[in-house]
């Protein structure tokens, strides 16, 4: 029987492990039986939340202390989103939710290669690349897998990433794979560098751009001020923020400037966190 480990929260911080998996942020996670597992690199982890408590296994406390971003002053952020009558709302029905802080390489080639639409299929692209080229890891009697690092991709080759039938996106994942072997230091340009400059580093892999850059900013690189605009967003800021506005067509770049000029204005340096907020809000 496995050991599990115990975190104590923090009774004046939100947490909702329940509200933080399920929104859809982050992949290969799944809920079994009363029990969250996820594949992290070449880890499995079971958690689950108990009251007060996070019960674990598969990971260490400062690897799940820092996966789910426990450091970040929670109110701090509902303060902000607070001010705006649909920020206070969101805030209601996702109370505890998290930006977790997810592997800057995983998170990239999955942004690169998912539909936008918050599907929790078990055969997306990033699950059959894991299945084909990843480390088999054996958990409570069961097979998962890691997703592979760059270099076991690039060992493995292009033909071996197109039998994944994930189409044109093997070429772009081979490309992407090489460059960050050669350059190990690419996650400390990103973190160091402001946004826009951030945002230029990952615009220039193949198959990655604006708007999945800054998906990459906020979900690997706590950069909560991202606010990546897609056809949700539109749709959601159209009928509640700017319903007197004109916008030009939603393909304009006045519409979705616009629409992060209300972000901003409303949400401030945490408007990454009330874009997740305001998305889960939505029936």
């Amino acid at each position: 029987m496995a050991k599990f480990d115990v975190i104590e929260l923090d009774s004046n911080q939100p947490f909702s492990l329940d509200k933080t998996l399920s929104c859809g942020q982050a992949p290969r996670w799944f809920f079994d039986n009363g029990w969250w597992y996820g594949i992290i690199r070449e880890s499995v982890v079971k958690i689950r939340q108990e009251e007060n408590e996070l019960h674990f296994t598969g990971a260490d406390a400062e690897f799940i202390y820092d996966y789910f971003c426990l450091d970040l002053n929670l109110e701090n952020v509902y303060t902000r989103l607070k001010g705006d009558n649909y920020g206070k709302e969101a805030i209601e029905k996702n109370y505890g939710l998290r930006l977790v802080n997810q592997d800057a390489w995983e998170c990239l080639v999955f942004q690169m290669t998912v539909n936008k639409i918050r599907t929790k299929s078990s055969s997306d692209r990033i699950t059959r690349v894991s299945s084909k080229l990843g480390k088999e890891i054996e958990f409570e009697g069961k097979k998962f897998f890691s997703f592979p690092r760059p270099q076991e991709i690039l060992e493995a080759g292009l033909p071996a990433l197109k039998s994944c039938n994930i189409s044109y996106f093997a070429d772009n994942i081979l490309m992407a794979s090489r460059k960050v072997v050669e350059n190990p230091l690419w996650e400390n340009e990103i973190y160091s560098a402001d946004y826009e400059a951030a945002v230029g580093i990952l615009t220039d892999f193949k198959g990655i751009k604006h708007r999945v850059a800054e998906w990459i900013l906020l979900f690997a690189f706590k950069k909560y001020e991202a606010f990546p605009v897609d056809a949700h967003i539109r749709k959601i800021f159209a009928a509640n923020y700017l319903k007197n506005v004109n916008l030009g067509t939603p393909k304009d770049d006045k519409f979705d400037d616009t629409i992060k000029e209300v972000a901003k204005r409303n949400f401030g340096e945490y408007r990454g966190y009330a874009l997740e907020y305001i998305f889960c809000s939505q029936d």
